[in-house]
């Protein structure tokens, strides 16, 4: 080992004789870099608090339970061009949410995808507007792009395996989002609707397999493979 060590002293002596020069040029290079990331996402910061500050007035809102305020605020700031990237899909997921709730699915629809056109790589916001269009196709009866947008879903979030021992082990995956398992069961209802009875039954009992331990999805599971 010692004699290892000394060849790769060696060997890094050798190299900084030939090359020294470009290495301090080459680390002067990387310590802007990195202050250039630090300085970005010191920006990164500052907008991203600007832009919650800008949401702040409707969530107070929303939490009070005044959805009428809530939805005139938000709409208010997507409409304004203050709002940009993950604020304005954060403030399109709440409008579009309230719009469902009032039974307007055309305007969530709009919302929903605004929302989703914008929300990037920031999977709860992503997965929720994703979720919220395909509710909407299903209220509106548009089965088949309801399917699209779950199977979507479903591929980019579930990471679950439902492998026993993993689990016990704690070696399993976790899902990025928390609406795997709704969103599955709502794709079994889709294809059944669609006629596509056998992808309804595999959905089903896939999410017995990897959602068994959530009562909710899973007796409702149950109670759909039992009447097939």
């Amino acid at each position: 080992m010692a004699n290892e060590s000394n060849n790769n002293n060696s060997e890094m002596k050798a190299f900084f004789v030939a090359h020294g020069s470009k290495v301090v040029a080459a680390l002067v290079v990387v310590i802007a870099i990195v202050v250039g990331v630090v300085q970005y996402r010191d920006y990164q910061k500052a907008a991203a608090a600007e832009q919650a500050e800008l949401l702040g007035q409707g969530m107070t809102f929303l939490y009070a339970g005044e959805k009428e305020n809530a939805l005139a605020e938000f709409e208010s700031k997507i409409n304004s061009g203050k709002l940009s990237g993950v604020g304005l899909a954060k403030a399109a997921l709440y409008a579009g949410n309230i719009k469902y709730e009032a039974g307007d699915f055309d305007a969530a629809a709009v919302l929903f995808q605004k929302s989703l056109d914008n929300a990037g790589s920031v999977a709860l916001v992503r997965s929720a507007a994703m979720h919220g269009l395909a509710a909407v196709k299903m209220e509106k009866g548009d089965y088949s792009a309801a399917a699209g947008l779950l199977e979507k879903f479903v591929a980019e979030f579930a990471k679950r395996t439902g492998d026993k021992e993993d689990r016990y082990q704690k070696d399993e995956p976790m899902d990025e989002v928390p609406s795997v398992a709704d969103a599955m069961w709502k794709l079994t209802l889709v294809y059944q609707q669609l006629g596509a009875n056998d992808k309804a039954k595999k959905t089903a009992e896939r999410l017995l397999e990897v959602y068994g331990d959530n009562q909710s999805v899973a007796d409702k599971a149950k109670k759909f493979l039992a009447a097939l």
